[in-house]
């Protein structure tokens, strides 16, 4: 039988962990930027993030960032069907960043530290044998769930890792918990968040990745409309938005003389 003050103070302690371990910065970006940096990053890759979703970011000359858990390509998953791999390699081919979610999409939170790294490599390893090429080093947590522990030992194995926390990510941000907006309907008020973040970017300089998974005119809890993901972009770009993926936005960032 279930203990419901139990499962109370599970929840409320798994809460206060979540929130300790975004206070705490294992790996914080040093140098300021006052250039307004956007980023559209696409998790899991629904086949529709593939064709319509690169079709609203092509409107604006830009490439996206796609986060592929590669034990899900082909798969039947929550936000729709999953591309495939000749589509993956398509998309490399036309510029698009392909970077790292893990293998299994597992919440990392449940598996240890070695299990965690082990899945991020087989990820590494089956990307590489799609591409032909390394993929980029960049990283999502499947869910956005991670730990202190976690963040520090996937410093030697990742370049950065994005979060789902909402920000803009400036000096002082951790590269190992990246802040994003998440484009997810399941969020009733993730449109206006969106044009609130991308309004203070703007304003006060800094990076913001954009992420999302279906792009469909009835989107997953996850997804979103066209409509929605280009009124988005456009506000970005009117704002002075320099559109680019994750890895080319940190190699500026990483630049010497910024």
């Amino acid at each position: 039988m279930n203990d419901p003050d139990h499962d109370a103070r599970r929840t409320l302690s798994r809460r206060v962990a979540r929130r300790l371990t975004g206070m705490v910065r294992v790996a914080p970006i040093l140098r300021s930027d006052a250039r307004f940096h956007v980023s559209i990053a696409f998790d899991d890759c629904p086949e529709t993030a593939a064709t319509r979703g690169v079709e609203l970011v092509a409107k604006f000359s830009a490439q996206a960032t796609f986060f592929i858990a590669t034990g899900l390509l082909g798969q039947d998953g929550v936000s729709g069907p999953i591309t495939t791999a000749p589509r993956l390699r398509a998309l490399a081919d036309q510029g698009h960043e392909i970077a790292l979610h893990t293998h299994s999409h597992r919440d990392l939170t449940h598996l240890s530290i070695a299990e965690a790294i082990e899945d991020i490599d087989t990820n590494i390893n089956v990307l590489q044998d799609i591409l032909g090429a390394q993929p980029s080093p960049h990283f999502a947590y499947p869910f956005g769930e991670t730990t202190l522990p976690l963040k520090r030992a996937l410093l030697p194995h990742v370049t950065t890792a994005r979060g789902v926390r909402g920000g803009v990510n400036r000096a002082f941000a951790d590269r190992m918990q990246l802040f994003a907006c998440d484009l997810g309907s399941h969020r009733p008020d993730y449109v206006a968040a969106a044009h609130r973040l991308i309004e203070h970017a703007a304003n006060s300089g800094g990076w913001l990745i954009l992420f999302t998974h279906d792009v469909t005119e009835n989107p997953s809890p996850y997804g979103v409309t066209p409509a929605i993901l280009e009124r988005l972009l456009q506000d970005a770009v009117s704002r002075g938005a320099e559109l680019r993926p994750v890895a080319e936005v940190w190699s500026q960032l990483s630049e010497p003389h910024l």
